[in-house]
C-alpha cells in the first residue's frame, strides 16, 4: 500500500514541476535542477521506504523557503506569478524529500494544483491540456489509494490489503472516470458563457519585440530580427493562391534623412467598423482573401496583402490614410485575429502624389549625392516612362549587388553612400533606400513600404507561416496609370528554411490550441449555438416531411410507441441492475476470490452444487472454514469482524500456493 501511495504522489509532484517548466517568467534552470532532486528523492524513497528528510528539517527549510519567496519578490522578480511558481517548487520538492503520513500526500496534491493553476495563467502551449489531464487522472487515482490506506490503517496492520486491489482493471476503470470528468470539464468550458470580452478582456502580456513598423525606421532596424525564427503570424488564404510570393504589407515611409524613413503626415483618418467591418475601399480586378491569426507584437500595424481595402475582426477603431497603412488605436498586447481582403492585381488607381514623394533634397546636402544621381541616370538610361525607369533600377540593383547581413564598411559618408557607391552589399533596407531615392532623383515618385514576406507553407494546416526573419521591405512607385506598384529591387539569394512534417504538425497542433482554447470566445459560442439550431431545424424539418400533416393520426400513435418503448427499456435496465445488486449481496468479495483461485487451480464449482457440497469436494480446510463464514453471512446476517477477515486473508493465501490437483 505504502509503495503504491509513494508511486502516485511521485507521479503528481513530477507533474507539478512539468506544470511549473511551463511558466517561462520562473527560469527553466532552477526548475530543471529541482526536479532532477525530485527524481533523486524519490529513488532514495523507493529503495531506503523512508523519507530523505527529519522532520525538524522540514520546518526549517520550509521557513527559509518562505523568505527565499519575500525577497525573490521584492529584490528580483516583481512578479508574484513568477515568485510564486519557484517558491511552490521548492516546497513541492522539500515535502517530497520528507513524506510520512497520508497528510503530506495530500499537501503534495495540493501544491501540484497550484503549479498548474500558475501555468494556466502563464502559458497558451498545448502541452498545458496534457498536463492537465494527466493529473487529473493520476489526483483521482491518488486520493482513492489515500482513502484505502487511511481505512486499513484504522483496521489495523494486520489486516493488510489484497494483493491484486491496485491492479491494471481497478486504474482502467478510474482512468474512464477521469475521462468522464474530463468531457465534462470541457463541456463546461464550452459552455459557461466566456469573461474575456468588453473591459475584462485580456491586458498586456507578453509580446514579441519587432521594429521597423513604428513612425520611424533606422536603417538596421530589419536586419536585427531576420536571424530570428519566431512566429509573428500565420496567414490562410481563402480560394486559390497567386502564383507569386504575396507581401504582407505593415506601414510606408516616405521622408528619408540620411540614417531612416520617417511619415511626414500622421494617419488622418478614423474608420469606425460596422458589426466588425472596416471599409476603406472596394474591390479591384484580382482580390485576395486572408484569414490572418496575429501573435502579440509591440507596434499597432496590422497586416495585409497590399491594398487592403476591407478587414473585418474583434476590432473596435482603425486609422488610415491615403497610403494604404491600416493602425490600431495603440498596440494590442494580445493576439489578433481578423480577415482582410486586397486587391492584388499590382496596380490600383490613385490620386496623383504630392510633392513629398519626390523630395530627393537628402542627396542634394550629401558631399555624395550627386554621384547617386548620376548612378541612377546611368542605370535607367534610354527609359522615358516612369515604369520603364523602375524596372531598370530595380534590376540594376538586383544583378550589381549582393545580399548579406553582414556587409563590409566602403568609407561612405552615410549608409545609403556606402552601399550604393562603394560596398555594394546589404540588405532590403539598403536596397529599397537605394532605389527609391534613385527613383526620386531621376524624376519618380517613390516611398519604401515595411512587413513580411509569405514565409513558409504548412501543408496539413493550409496556412502560411511567418516568422520575424521574413521581415522586409521594398519600394513603391507612383506610376501614371497604375497607381502606386510594388518593386522588389532585393535579389533572393538569402536561404529559405524548410521544417519537416512533424514541426508541421506541432505548429498545426499549437494554433489550434491557440484558435479553439485560448482564443475561443463568446463569438464561437454564438456560432456554436447557431450551428445546433440549424441542425435541430433540420432534423424538426425531415421528421415533418415523414409525418405529414394530411395523416395527423399518425403522429399520435408514433408518440404512445416512443414513450412506451422508453418505458420498457427504463424498466428493464432497472430490473438487471436490482438483479445485479441483489446478486453482489449474495455473494461477498472474499468468496468470489475464493471460487477465483479454485478456478484458476482446475476447481470449479457446479452449477447445481450448494457451497458446502463444493468445499466437501474439494476437501481443504482453508476452503471449509471461509464456506462457513460466507454461509453464516448470506443466511445468518453476521457479517465477519476483522479477526475473521484477516484469518480469510491468510487462508486464501495458502489456498494460492497449493498446487493443481
Amino acid at each position: 500500500m505504502r509503495s503504491h501511495a509513494l508511486g502516485v504522489t511521485s507521479i503528481i509532484s513530477l507533474l507539478g514541476l512539468w506544470a511549473a517548466g511551463l511558466v517561462e517568467a520562473a527560469g527553466s534552470g532552477l526548475i530543471s535542477s529541482l526536479s532532477v532532486i525530485a527524481v533523486a528523492g524519490i529513488a532514495y524513497n523507493l529503495a531506503s521506504g523512508k523519507p530523505v528528510f527529519r522532520p525538524l528539517f522540514w520546518n526549517a527549510a520550509a521557513l527559509a523557503a518562505f523568505v527565499f519567496l519575500i525577497a525573490d519578490y521584492l529584490a528580483i522578480s516583481r512578479d508574484i506569478i513568477a515568485s510564486g511558481t519557484r517558491f511552490l517548487s521548492l516546497i513541492l520538492v522539500l515535502k517530497l524529500l520528507s513524506l510520512r503520513g497520508g497528510r503530506d500526500h495530500a499537501i503534495i496534491f495540493a501544491i501540484a494544483f497550484f503549479l498548474i493553476l500558475a501555468a494556466a495563467a502563464s502559458t497558451v502551449s498545448p502541452v498545458f491540456f496534457a498536463v492537465l489531464a494527466l493529473y487529473i487522472v493520476f489526483v483521482i487515482w491518488g486520493m482513492v489509494v489515500l482513502s484505502l490506506r487511511r481505512d486499513m490503517d484504522l483496521a489495523g496492520a494486520g489486516a493488510g490489503a489484497p494483493h491484486d486491489l491496485f491492479g491494471l482493471p481497478l486504474f482502467l476503470a478510474f482512468t474512464a472516470l477521469s475521462a468522464v470528468c474530463i468531457v465534462l470539464t470541457l463541456g463546461v468550458f464550452f459552455s459557461i458563457p466566456r469573461m474575456g470580452v468588453g473591459i475584462l478582456e485580456a491586458g498586456p502580456g507578453d509580446t514579441l519585440n519587432i521594429s521597423g513598423f513604428s513612425e520611424r525606421m533606422e536603417m538596421d532596424s530589419i536586419a536585427g530580427v531576420q536571424l530570428d525564427p519566431a512566429i509573428v503570424m500565420r496567414v490562410e488564404i481563402k480560394g486559390e493562391s497567386p502564383p507569386g510570393p504575396l507581401y504582407f504589407r505593415g506601414a510606408s515611409l516616405d521622408f528619408f534623412d540620411g540614417s531612416g524613413w520617417s511619415r511626414r503626415v500622421a494617419l488622418d483618418r478614423l474608420i469606425r467598423g460596422e458589426d466588425g467591418v472596416f471599409t476603406f475601399g472596394g474591390p479591384g480586378k484580382r482580390n485576395l482573401e486572408q484569414k490572418v491569426w496575429l501573435e502579440p507584437l509591440d507596434t499597432e500595424v496590422l497586416f495585409a496583402a497590399s491594398s487592403a481595402y476591407m478587414i473585418e475582426g474583434r476590432l473596435h477603431n482603425l486609422w488610415t490614410d491615403g497610403s494604404g497603412n491600416i493602425r490600431l488605436p495603440s498596440a494590442p498586447f494580445r493576439r489578433l485575429e481578423y480577415t482582410a481582403w486586397s486587391d492584388i492585381s499590382g496596380g490600383r488607381p490613385a490620386s496623383d502624389p504630392d510633392g513629398s514623394y519626390l523630395d530627393a533634397s537628402y542627396l542634394a546636402s550629401s558631399p555624395e549625392g550627386r554621384l547617386i544621381t548620376e548612378l541612377a541616370r546611368a542605370a535607367s538610361a534610354g527609359r522615358t516612362s516612369a515604369l520603364g525607369k523602375a524596372l531598370a533600377i530595380e534590376e540594376y540593383l538586383r544583378k550589381n549587388y549582393s545580399y548579406t547581413l553582414t556587409p563590409q564598411s566602403g568609407g561612405g559618408t552615410g549608409p545609403l553612400e556606402d552601399f550604393l557607391l562603394h560596398a555594394k552589399e546589404g540588405w532590403c533596407e539598403h536596397f529599397a533606400t537605394g532605389m527609391a531615392m534613385m527613383l526620386r532623383s531621376v524624376g519618380v515618385p517613390a516611398r519604401i513600404a515595411t512587413g513580411f514576406l509569405e514565409g513558409e507553407w504548412n501543408e496539413y494546416g493550409g496556412y502560411f507561416m511567418v516568422r520575424k526573419q521574413d521581415a522586409h521591405s521594398w519600394v513603391e512607385a507612383y506610376i501614371d496609370g497604375q497607381g502606386w506598384m510594388r518593386f522588389d529591387p532585393t535579389p533572393s539569394s538569402w536561404q529559405w528554411e524548410r521544417h519537416g512534417a512533424l514541426f508541421m504538425y506541432l505548429d498545426l497542433m499549437r494554433h489550434k490550441w491557440n484558435r479553439h482554447i485560448v482564443r475561443f470566445s463568446f463569438s464561437d459560442q454564438r456560432a456554436i449555438a447557431l450551428a445546433f439550431e440549424e441542425k435541430a431545424s433540420g432534423l424538426k424539418g425531415l421528421l415533418a416531411g415523414l409525418l405529414p400533416d394530411k395523416r395527423p393520426g399518425v403522429k399520435s400513435v408514433l408518440a404512445a410507441l416512443l414513450v412506451s418503448a422508453l418505458a420498457i427499456s427504463g424498466a428493464i435496465i432497472a430490473r438487471r441492475l436490482a438483479r445485479k445488486d441483489k446478486a453482489g449481496h449474495k455473494a461477498p468479495r472474499y468468496y468470489m476470490e475464493l471460487l477465483k483461485v479454485l478456478s484458476v487451480k482446475g476447481m470449479r464449482k457446479g452449477p447445481g452444487e450448494t457451497p458446502r457440497e463444493f468445499a466437501d469436494r474439494v476437501g481443504q480446510a482453508d476452503v471449509a472454514e471461509i464456506t462457513e463464514i460466507y454461509l453464516r453471512e448470506r443466511y445468518g446476517g453476521e457479517r465477519p469482524g476483522i479477526e475473521a477477515m484477516g484469518r480469510m486473508e491468510e487462508a486464501l493465501a495458502r489456498i494460492r500456493k497449493l498446487k493443481r490437483p
